[in-house]
């Protein structure tokens, strides 16, 4: 007796051929390649590659229903999570089920609201003192500046101490290595047949291993010393589990402080280089911001609604988690669509948030479309920071620490555009080639 294949109902999109076909044009620009499938089959498009379809969709309603409403029939995808593991570390933006409830119910109260405020000290000290060197000019590329600083600001608040300049090198020079490699090896599955002959992988583990030897040695350090410290690392060692009460061992630390640093630098960094880019070529917002942040305590900045209206309005334009994956455990359905278990579901946050059909001018950059009745306006359709139970753990500090910066830079200098228009650059993050700008202080 032979039993009757199931019949699904598949988004229209790409064969396997043509998928390998198109592979290079989607290397070469994903986001144009993804824009440009999303308006031909409006919204939603299937893609078949490796065995697996993919199922790449803007449809708010979509994406909540996989994020949210039905997100326990969702996992993280498989092979470019297994790869990030093994770089970066089995932290909670990689890790998943009940492992990663565990680590999100252990962690989730180090980053309450008003634990992350009471870190507000270290940032804003960090980014005052980093602004001093800022420099200026008729054309400085701000991005890796920027990216620098953030990843300093991050440390700061991880580890409350003295980091000497070579660690800091290290720290910056190795995470990006990290990352570049792990883009490279996700893009190009090939590379990993040489690994065995050329070595590189084996040397990217060496890097990989001593910034966490380096972190081990302040983890150890810093359970000698008594008394309380105003950082992350000590929330981290003073959390216990509900069921046992016990903490983390040292190597769970070790992979959420990786994640942290990683995840964490690069979208903030991306983002603000990003709205430093927008205010440029929109001198009025930048006014307005500088009036703002001249008559206002810093420390007030993360909760003012046009501050707040900037960021978004800029992480919207500039989604820097431009899309992320997750598996169906099961058989599923969404509207008109039916696929089997093992589809993965590609949200395209970009994509969504630059909608003509749900957001009016939606290439324009502005805050006012934020802001409703003198508060901050919210929409189903907006998913910066993602959604569900997987949303950004850090989004608090990563808006206080965005706030903080713009009100700092925009207070001390003037920017201009120089008529410069960044390249994305689409990877696990979306990022910007260079960001030329005119600098001059106040």
């Amino acid at each position: 007796m032979t039993t009757k294949k199931k019949k699904y109902n598949i988004p229209k999109g790409f064969s396997l051929l043509q998928t390998t076909l198109k592979t290079p044009e989607f290397l070469k620009h994903p986001l144009n390649f993804i824009t440009e499938n999303m308006k031909n089959y409006g919204g939603t498009y299937s893609s078949s590659l490796g065995g697996s379809t993919l199922i790449l969709t803007q449809d708010p309603a979509f994406i909540s229903y996989v994020l949210k409403e039905n997100q326990r029939n969702y996992q993280k995808a498989g092979f470019a999570v297994e790869r990030a593991i093994k770089y970066i570390g089995n932290g909670l933006v990689f890790s998943d089920g009940d492992y990663w409830r565990r680590q999100r119910r252990l962690i989730q109260p180090s980053f309450h609201r008003q634990k992350i405020v009471d870190l507000g000290a270290n940032v804003l000290k960090t980014i005052q003192d980093n602004l001093v060197d800022f420099p200026e000019g008729k054309q400085v590329d701000i991005s890796p500046i920027v990216h620098e600083l953030a990843l300093k600001i991050l440390i700061k608040s991880l580890f409350d101490i003295k980091i000497s300049t070579e660690t800091m090198n290290r720290f910056s020079t190795g995470f990006s290595a990290a990352q570049d490699f792990l883009i490279k090896d996700i893009n190009n599955p090939l590379r990993r047949f040489l690994y065995p002959i050329n070595g590189k992988e084996k040397k990217m583990m060496a890097v990989v291993d001593e910034i966490r030897g380096i972190f081990l040695d302040i983890i150890q350090e810093r359970k000698k010393r008594k008394g309380e410290f105003s950082d992350m690392l000590d929330m981290l060692l003073n959390s216990r589990y509900e069921d046992n009460g016990e903490s983390m061992t040292e190597a769970q630390i070790i992979d959420e402080l990786m994640v942290f640093i990683s995840a964490g630098h690069e979208t903030t960094a991306n983002t603000l280089s990003w709205i430093l880019y927008l205010l440029a070529a929109n001198p009025e917002s930048q006014e307005k911001l500088y009036q703002l942040a001249s008559e206002k305590p810093v420390e007030s900045l993360a909760m003012d609604v046009y501050m707040q209206a900037v960021i978004q309005e800029g992480m919207r334009l500039y989604t820097t988690t431009w899309s992320t994956q997750r598996v169906a455990i099961e058989d599923d359905s969404f509207g008109e669509y039916s696929y089997p278990k093992g589809t993965v579901i590609v949200p395209f946050f970009f994509g969504l948030h630059r909608t003509e059909k749900l957001w009016e001018n939606a290439l324009q950059f502005r805050p006012e479309r934020f802001i409703a009745d003198g508060k901050l306006a919210k929409y189903k359709h907006y998913f910066p920071f993602g959604a569900g139970p997987r949303m950004c753990i850090g989004n608090h500090f990563a808006l206080m620490e965005m706030a903080y910066f713009l009100g700092e830079f925009v207070k001390t200098f003037k920017i201009k555009s120089t008529g410069q228009l960044p390249e994305t650059e689409a990877a696990i993050t979306m990022s910007a080639d260079k960001v030329v700008l005119e600098i001059v202080k106040r």
